[in-house]
């Protein structure tokens, strides 16, 4: 074959990003249950549950959209990816929804990502009640 057929050859048109974004969000769930630290605090959950959600969101904007436009209408916001999906998948509480909130504005900014230390010495009282964000997750992906 010459490089002339392969490059007229037609292509697919398959929209694999949902599927994907959504295996990937499970296995950041999973991750977050497999983690186990000896230290009595860690952000690493938060990041783990924060990050399944995020592309569990995703992937649901990618069944009509294209990849860099739902990157650039919802970085890493997790309330804005939220509150753009049609009302049908709008299925948290107003409590978890308050909870996806404070959650999303520490991701937003890498705060579980990068030490603050105020949050230490505040002893982490911005953070969510793990818990919960685990139960939003959970939630969402369908788990």
């Amino acid at each position: 074959m010459n490089a002339t057929a392969i490059a007229g050859a037609g292509g697919i048109d398959a929209n694999l990003a949902p599927d994907a974004f959504h295996r990937w969000a499970t296995h950041y769930y999973k991750c977050r249950h497999d983690f186990a630290s000896p230290h009595r605090f860690s952000p690493v959950p938060y990041f783990l549950l924060c990050r399944a959600i995020e592309l569990e969101l995703k992937s649901r904007h990618l069944q009509g959209k294209r990849q860099p436009e739902v990157k650039r209408a919802y970085g890493h916001r997790l309330t804005k990816a939220y509150a753009g999906l049609p009302p049908s998948e709008q299925i948290l509480t107003t409590e978890e929804l308050a909870v996806l909130k404070q959650a999303s504005d520490i991701y937003a900014s890498k705060g579980f990502e990068y030490f603050e230390p105020e949050d230490a010495l505040t002893g982490f009282r911005r953070f969510p009640d793990l818990s919960r964000l685990d139960w939003i997750a959970k939630k969402l992906l369908r788990i």
